[in-house]
């Protein structure tokens, strides 16, 4: 069941009886009157979206470990790596996907956010995908590293602590195409210089349609469900580059990414 209440913010906040439970993930969101973000939990996404829980279910078979199992369990903490394999056995649904990476060759990293938000809201428009849910592969922590003092990322770190009213959240965003803005934001910064996050931080549309993740070079790794619409031709046209064979850096001529650094 999922319960909603306004915040001093008249900010519409999305809670179910766990977080309502559970002071760490007791959530109060800040951000504009004129915004929605919904915080909600990983378990009433995958209760009412199939795909979604069943890209969730494929990702988790891929990642689970029977020897990092056997570390957890010799600490006494295996209920600490289940925790991370909440979908682990969900039921896996049917559907086709149309698989592309994509970038946009900008080569100014002050500018880029901006730049990626704008091009993002024109292509979602075009599919008509107005309304999104972020959700990790696996329930990790949303907050990474926050000894790492590279200023975009602090900003990002700040930005997200605004959002959920915390210092840690492992369940799952609901937003619109309004805010897309503050989450391209803090997704660019936090996969790019910090490694301690989830590898892979999902953003779909709620029609299940299409789905994409930022990897650190800040392109789009890009899926469509049942239906292709976005293909090669159309994405060129919009202004998209097709990325194949390896990846490399747009922002640095060495490819390094100073201050990336993982928490120890």
């Amino acid at each position: 069941m999922v319960i909603q209440a306004f915040c001093p913010a008249q900010t519409l906040v999305s809670l179910d009886r766990f977080v309502l439970r559970n002071p760490i993930l007791h959530i109060a969101s800040t951000v504009s009157r004129d915004i929605m973000t919904t915080l909600t939990t990983r378990n009433e996404i995958v209760k009412t979206k199939r795909i979604i829980s069943s890209e969730l279910t494929k990702m988790q078979k891929v990642f689970y470990d029977e020897e990092i199992l056997q570390y957890y369990k010799d600490d006494n903490e295996e209920h600490l790596y289940w925790e991370q394999f909440d979908c682990l056995k969900n039921e896996e649904i049917d559907y086709s996907t149309f698989n592309k990476i994509i970038g946009l060759n900008h080569i100014d990293i002050d500018t880029f956010v901006n730049k990626l938000t704008a091009k993002l809201t024109e292509l979602f428009q075009i599919v008509n995908a107005l309304d999104f849910i972020i959700i990790s592969h696996l329930k990790l922590d949303f907050f990474g590293n926050r000894d790492n003092k590279f200023k975009p990322l602090k900003n990002a770190y700040k930005k997200l602590e605004k959002i959920v009213g915390n210092t840690t959240f492992k369940e799952a965003f609901e937003i619109d195409i309004n805010n897309l803005s503050d989450f391209v934001e803090i997704l660019f910064w936090t996969s790019r210089y910090d490694p301690s996050v989830a590898e892979y931080i999902f953003l779909f549309d709620k029609d299940e349609q299409i789905q994409f993740h930022l990897c650190k070079y800040g392109n789009l790794h890009l899926t469509e469900y049942n239906k292709e619409q976005l293909t090669q031709d159309k994405l060129k046209e919009l202004g998209w580059a097709i990325i194949e064979g390896q990846e490399f850096d747009n922002f640095t001529e060495s490819g390094k990414i100073e201050g990336r650094k993982i928490k120890l």
